[in-house]
């Protein structure tokens, strides 16, 4: 940690060159710990969608789950600008989500009585699946795609599409 030191006598304050040496040095120390950071995020971009199962709203005669959306959709805001990485994870973590709920509610709404819990079911397990497997690639620092995702609502940019093509999934 860099501390300000008080003026002993005879010693000559710190000049403005060393403290700019000992700044880069604190800063190369803590370049790795940054490439953890932006894996750690970029997962929790995707495991965040597990608050799904305990984030549930109320309606007249149901209940809604909506942390699977809006808990990937807090950590993409707060961190996305961050690095492309964050980014993409984000985006892809809610394309994902939005893809898998509108699969859930067109399925329900389509199959009769037990086919649609059947039906809600499999949508929840290939839900679950799908997250692991992307959080995990996020904190591995690999760039994930969901194969589920039917319409991409978050689209990429130049700053994610340029990084992808430098490291591949």
């Amino acid at each position: 940690m860099l501390v300000c030191q008080r003026a002993i006598p005879g010693r000559r304050p710190e000049t403005r060159s060393s403290l700019i040496a000992a700044v880069g040095k604190i800063m190369s120390a803590v370049e790795p710990k940054d490439k953890d950071d932006v894996a750690t995020w970029a997962s929790l971009c995707h495991f965040s969608a597990l608050l799904g199962a305990i984030w549930w709203i109320p309606t007249s005669t149901l209940w809604l789950p909506v942390g699977h959306v809006l808990c990937p959709l807090g950590v993409w805001l707060v961190n996305r600008k961050k690095s492309p990485k964050i980014d993409w994870a984000g985006r892809e973590s809610l394309n994902f989500q939005l893809s898998m709920t509108a699969y859930g509610v067109l399925g329900a709404m389509v199959l009769p009585g037990i086919g649609a819990t059947l039906w809600l079911w499999a949508v929840a397990l290939t839900d679950l699946y799908w997250i692991a497997r992307a959080g995990v690639a996020a904190s591995e620092g690999r760039f994930f795609h969901y194969p589920l995702i039917a319409w991409r609502l978050f689209k990429e940019t130049e700053a994610i599409r340029a990084l992808r093509e430098k490291e591949p999934d």
